[in-house]
């Protein structure tokens, strides 16, 4: 994944996150993120953590979606079996169907080398992006994410590379159970047990009022 993409994905996350009321731990003043970054300067390690986070929060809710289409779409259609191959219809659920099995494997095989990844890494968050991203943010009483707008359609842009799938599409955008939702949901969890990671994003006090707000 290209590092422009991983800085992408780190500002999607971050809107999502101040724009969600179960989430406090963005009012932290500057002094709080700037002691994460002066370890960062000095163990690229904090760099990496966050690298593969950002990658495996897109790719697995990316294959969440589609798995959620492919379901839905086989439950709406009739098949024959030819030659040991199921074919759907209509047509067009077929084709629908085989592109997100495509969708879904390659997806697959992305998240399986994401764990084999290493400190030789070459594609990994560039913190001096992050840290000035969230200084601005801090100085600036949030304005500057006003600004950013084109950051959800270039993240739906890339989400729906190789992928021309009209459910997976509408599925994509939805507020409250599309992409977005889910790459944060999971990202949170990716970095929960990571004590340097929660110093910024506090996961833990998220995922606590998060479920707390699922049972009422």
């Amino acid at each position: 994944m290209a590092e422009p993409l991983l800085f992408v994905l780190f500002k999607a996350v971050w809107q999502d996150l101040i724009s969600d009321i179960a989430y406090d731990s963005t009012k932290q003043d500057w002094q709080a993120f700037q002691l994460f970054f002066d370890k960062s300067k000095k163990n690229q390690q904090l760099a990496l953590y966050l690298t593969v986070a950002l990658e495996k929060c897109f790719y697995s809710s990316k294959k969440v979606l589609a798995q959620k289409c492919r379901e839905h779409l086989i439950k709406n259609s009739t098949f024959i079996q030819y030659r040991g191959v199921k074919i759907y219809s209509p047509p067009e659920h077929d084709r629908d169907i085989k592109v997100l099995d495509s969708n879904i494997k390659l997806l697959e095989k992305q998240l399986k080398k994401i764990g084999k990844k290493n400190r030789n890494h070459q594609s990994i968050v560039n913190m001096n992006l992050v840290e000035e991203f969230l200084k601005q943010i801090s100085t600036s009483n949030e304005k500057y994410l006003q600004q950013d707008k084109h950051v959800g359609e270039e993240l739906f842009e890339e989400v729906n590379k190789d992928c021309d799938v009209d459910i997976f599409q509408s599925a994509l955008r939805d507020e409250k159970y599309g992409f977005r939702k889910l790459m944060l949901n999971s990202f949170l969890i990716e970095i929960e047990p990571n004590e340097q990671l929660n110093s910024i994003f506090n996961a833990r006090t998220y995922l606590i009022l998060h479920q707390v707000r699922k049972k009422f």
